[in-house]
């Protein structure tokens, strides 16, 4: 509940200080701003979550102000390579069509894709350290797993952005 006042409070003043025309997230109702958010382009959506990501990270691990600029600008890197890795594999296949050699061929790159992982949050630990504590790192990748659970709770609360398909229940 506290993180989604967080995340409503940060969608206010993202919004306030974007443009001056876009309405006032503090003045609107939450189904006002669902629909607002709801309107948005599937870019403006992500920049908007990725922002507010961000800002709970720098409030959640109390980064200092004279750190937060290095931080924002090594967490958006740091983000960026882990989803350069995991668009290496796609998903998108029916598994009941697969042979066993194909299953096996793809149960070992999901293996190595998920090495190359891990092997890329030691490399942006070490980098993170540089900026951070040693907790505060613990507690940011403790943190990225449950963000990316409430970002997916909301969107399935939100529904999808004007234009695109429900997401596929697992």
């Amino acid at each position: 509940m506290k993180n989604f006042i967080y995340i409503l409070l940060f969608f206010g003043t993202f919004m306030c200080f974007k443009a001056q025309e876009k309405p006032n997230f503090r003045e609107m109702t939450p189904e006002q701003r669902r629909e607002y958010i709801r309107q948005m382009s599937p870019e403006q959506r992500k920049q908007l979550m990725e922002d507010a990501a961000t800002m709970m990270a720098i409030k959640n691990l109390q980064v200092p102000v004279e750190k937060q600029e290095a931080f924002k600008i090594l967490l958006k890197e740091y983000l960026e390579s882990q989803k350069t890795i995991k668009n290496k594999f796609r998903a998108d296949f029916s598994q009941e069509n697969l042979s066993n050699a194909e299953a096996k061929k793809m149960l070992n790159q999901s293996f190595d894709l998920g090495q190359q992982l891990l092997n890329n949050r030691k490399v942006y630990a070490d980098k993170f350290l540089k900026i951070l504590t040693p907790q505060q790192v613990l507690k940011l990748f403790n943190q990225e797993g449950r963000m990316r659970e409430k970002f997916m709770e909301r969107r399935q609360k939100m529904g999808p952005p004007k234009g695109r398909e429900p997401m596929p229940n697992p």
